[in-house]
């Protein structure tokens, strides 16, 4: 296999919410419905391992899904984008784990399970930098959590933290996840992303994981908040309203 046709796109292929809901638009394929650029990407070389799709036909996805990410990061008024974590982000996801481990915003992790949990990291980069992280944890219930969220204190209220919740919420309906829940100390910035107050004795699967072993379970100083999907809640399906053409909107 030519690996190198394989490692080309590593950096357009990054996944957006933005064009997988833009896939649900009228008139656009059906099948594409909630699809990423990564998820594209990875159909592709599914194909391709199974020699379904040849190298040239390969190397075109590629390069029509990197014009695709640059159209989208020259639109981004914001110049920062929230993708997959790579591997390759690995050394500054370390770094920005342990940072709020520090400051007692969120629980340590070793490096060897950031790497193990690469896939659940969603980070937010700009200028080639990550500037924030966060996972989505999901327990064997189905029930999930976001953890280990951070951005970088050089970039404080810029919107990249409600970003990166945002696009792992609508990761998460993308897997028909039902609830998503977090424990946090700033419950105010969970409430405006459309969280709302429970308690962790309704959450037996974090107790069991995390907080039965927590040196601050006596003391603990963390809310818990939850995001419960329904129609009303629906990512995917106010992004598809907010992008559909107002002349197909019934009146």
């Amino acid at each position: 296999m030519d690996q190198s046709v394989k490692s080309a796109p590593a950096h357009a292929v990054a996944s957006a919410p933005e064009v997988a809901a833009a896939a649900t638009m009228p008139g656009l394929n059906p099948d594409l419905k909630g699809v990423s650029l990564d998820d594209l990407y990875h159909q592709a070389l599914k194909l391709h391992d199974h020699h379904s799709l040849p190298n040239v036909e390969l190397s075109k996805i590629a390069a029509a899904l990197a014009q695709v990410q640059t159209i989208l990061n020259e639109h981004n008024s914001d110049h920062f984008i929230v993708r997959q974590a790579r591997l390759s982000d690995i050394d500054s996801l370390e770094n920005m784990v342990r940072y709020w481990a520090q400051q007692g915003e969120n629980l340590p992790r070793p490096r060897e399970d950031l790497i193990r949990n690469i896939q659940s990291f969603a980070v937010c980069v700009k200028n080639g930098q990550v500037m924030g992280c966060a996972c989505l944890y999901v327990y064997d219930t189905g029930l999930a959590e976001i953890r280990s969220l951070g951005v970088s204190p050089l970039v404080q209220r810029q919107g990249q933290g409600r970003a990166i919740v945002e696009y792992l919420l609508y990761k998460a309906e993308s897997y028909e996840i039902k609830k998503v829940f977090v424990l946090t100390r700033n419950p105010q910035f969970f409430a405006k992303v459309g969280f709302t107050k429970t308690t962790i004795e309704a959450l037996p699967e974090k107790i069991r994981k995390d907080c039965d072993n927590c040196p601050k379970r006596e003391r603990c100083d963390e809310v818990a908040y939850e995001y419960n999907f329904s129609p009303e809640q629906s990512l995917i399906a106010r992004r598809s309203a907010q992008l559909e053409p107002i002349a197909s909107k019934p009146v």
